[in-house]
């Protein structure tokens, strides 16, 4: 066995297949080999499954226990590591003995129990990460002038406190940390060390880890920072980073920690309080920090008939037949965690003293869905309708691997457009249709009269927002290839096939300045039945002459001498519920510079009839260099100014 270090994820709060928890009457046991968490008890015994799939037998079990005196209720966000209100349990077992503990534990295995003991969760350690601050070091660490020396570190130099201690790095004296609001903390001797003696650097006892990392503080520039010499720093007195064990929170961890602790208000505008409820399907989700976008999209999605019966009834079986031995990394096991979690009631109960259900977290789930994104890995808040079409995105690889994408819930959202293009010379149309999963409509900008406030918007109803899409608009300069020459088009765009659920973005921003700024503006969407029929396209009609069509070997010729593009763009601006073709258009247009660059190109050809159609191979001279030169000095990339001369 090894013990864990600190970039090793250790899941020992709860169970990585189901919500029972360290709070649960049978604890979590959490796997000594990988250090997976699970569910000893009833009815699932998710620990017993792992030990059986991996061969992993030895597991510490942990129980959390609420002590007898209740802590007071936090009213206020404070950074200070207040006393645990737990008392725990924990002791080894072993599944190759039916689950037997073990009692006569050797110094290997328990050494790395108590490793996994003062381990970060691993939900919170990526939280916390995400939370931090951007640290950074400071001249101030550098060529210490150290006088090395024997030194008391068990407690402050100036008091009897022995946690939340920082040693100097100059000489090495231990002073306890700032006091807080409440009286609580330290009594601030290591900052009156610094006072009397100028020295400004500090590391907090506690937070040292094997891997060379600790809490450093600058008294001088009174900020947090990164101490690059950490290990050789403690080494002067006589600190050995390798044999260093954490034993206290950092400043990220109690940060996190009384951020999630918040009290947030449970009433609505008018100060009506919000009614409990609880049960089947009423399962809460808890707030991870800036994480209301996720929760709304995962409660609505889980709503839908198609994602509740394709997770929730196979989530036993899924986790008897996944052949994933890490299952917080599975994407398929977090959606049936999440699904059982929400639709099965066992989470969903009020608890007596609080009137209210704990809910659930959906940290694993969130950790599965956004892992490696640069946006919904963070803590953050994000946009919900970006985070649908990530969610929807990645549900539909996934379900790829699982009798050929049959069973994919997202097809609820699948639906195809019809567009059609009149000229106005000839009079003839043409229609094009496009595979769509969302919608995104134009909102109606009405400034609401008789008030003071400037940004206040009278209401608009679904049905307005549908008209504008569905309403002719004029485009000049249309290239019309029966006329063979410039002329005016007619664009508009209707519903080929419908969804079962349709998925609509509000497109509440504009541009100021070439910078989005959103709309407050209150789209009222009804709770009656709905007809959409008048929004169906019909096609080509009797009477009407189609255009002709481009050369067959167009697309073709394009693909070979279009190059390459960026994928990580392209995807970006599908997030924003455009169609693919024009986002990879916006990227070639743009000489793959960049989703800046793309997005804008978006907004300026939205209204061009043929935005979503492949461009005609160009066979136009080379660009004049003196007109690149003068553009290009103006801010525009070369392969932009060239394609455009």
């Amino acid at each position: 066995l090894t013990a864990p270090t600190a970039s090793t994820p250790v899941y020992k709060e709860e169970c990585t297949q189901c919500f029972d928890d360290q709070d649960s009457e049978a604890g979590i046991d959490v796997c000594l080999s990988c250090f997976n968490g699970g569910c000893p008890g009833a009815p699932s015994n998710h620990a017993h499954q792992h030990a059986m799939k991996s061969g992993h037998h030895l597991a510490l079990n942990i129980r959390r226990m609420q002590r007898e005196e209740r802590p007071a209720k936090l009213t206020k966000l404070e950074i200070v590591e207040a006393e645990d209100p737990h008392t725990y349990e924990t002791f080894v077992r072993c599944w190759a003995c039916a689950g037997a503990r073990v009692d006569d534990v050797p110094a290997g295995v328990a050494g790395v129990a108590q490793a996994v003991v003062h381990a970060v969760e691993a939900s919170k350690g990526s939280e916390i990460r995400a939370w931090a601050d951007e640290v950074t070091a400071c001249a101030h660490f550098d060529a210490l002038e150290q006088t090395a020396g024997s030194t008391a570190l068990q407690q402050c130099s100036m008091c009897e406190k022995r946690d939340n201690l920082w040693m100097c790095l100059v000489c090495g004296h231990a002073g306890c940390g700032r006091r807080q609001y409440d009286g609580s903390g330290g009594n601030e001797h290591a900052i009156a060390h610094f006072q009397q003696t100028g020295h400004a650097v500090s590391v907090k006892l506690g937070t040292i880890t094997p891997e060379g990392t600790a809490d450093a503080y600058c008294y001088a520039c009174d900020d947090n920072r990164l101490d690059p010499h950490l290990a050789q720093h403690l080494r002067a007195f006589g600190i050995s980073v390798a044999a260093q064990q954490k034993t206290e929170k950092s400043i990220a961890e109690l940060q996190l920690e009384h951020n999630l602790k918040f009290d947030f208000s449970m009433t609505t505008a008018d100060g009506a309080r919000l009614q409990p409820v609880a049960g089947p399907g009423l399962t809460g989700l808890r707030n991870l920090g800036n994480s209301c976008y996720l929760a709304s999209i995962a409660q609505c999605v889980f709503a839908i008939d198609r994602f509740r019966d394709r997770y929730f009834p196979s989530a036993a079986d899924h986790f008897l037949t996944c052949t994933q031995l890490r299952p917080a990394r599975c994407l398929q096991c977090q959606l049936h965690k999440l699904a059982h979690g929400l639709w099965s009631g066992r989470y969903a109960v009020l608890e007596s003293e609080a009137d209210s259900q704990r809910g659930i977290s959906p940290a694993h789930f969130k950790a599965a869905v956004a892992a490696d994104h640069v946006e919904f890995g963070t803590m953050r808040q994000q946009d919900a309708f970006e985070f649908l079409q990530h969610l929807t995105k990645q549900v539909s690889v996934a379900e790829r691997a699982v009798e050929g994408g049959a069973l994919n819930p997202t097809s609820v959202f699948d639906f195809t457009t019809e567009e059609r293009l009149q000229c106005t010379r000839c009079s003839r149309v043409r229609y094009s249709t496009q595979p769509a999963s969302s919608l995104s409509l134009p909102v109606v900008k009405r400034p609401a009269p008789d008030t003071a406030e400037p940004q206040q918007y009278e209401p608009v109803t679904l049905a307005e927002c549908l008209d504008l899409l569905a309403q002719p608009e004029t485009v000049d300069g249309y290239h019309c290839p029966a006329c063979k020459e410039a002329t005016t088009a007619v664009k508009s765009t209707r519903f080929a096939t419908f969804p079962k659920v349709l998925a609509v973005q509000a497109r509440r921003f504009e541009f100021v300045n070439w910078v989005p700024q959103k709309l407050d503006i209150p789209v009222q969407v009804p709770l009656a039945p709905f007809e959409l029929g008048a929004y169906r396209g019909q096609g080509l009609q009797p009477g009407e002459e189609a255009l002709p069509d481009d050369a067959p070997d167009m697309a073709a010729a394009e693909a070979e001498a279009e190059p390459a593009v960026d994928e990580a763009v392209v995807a970006q601006l599908e997030s924003m519920g455009f169609p693919r073709a024009r986002c990879v258009k916006a990227v070639r247009k743009t000489g793959n510079t960049g989703a800046e660059a793309a997005m804008n190109w978006v907004f300026e050809h939205m209204d061009d009839p043929d935005v979503d159609a492949p461009d005609a191979p160009s066979q136009a001279p080379a660009a004049d260099p003196a007109a690149v030169e003068q553009l290009m000095a103006m801010g525009f990339a070369q392969a932009r100014v060239e394609r455009e001369l």
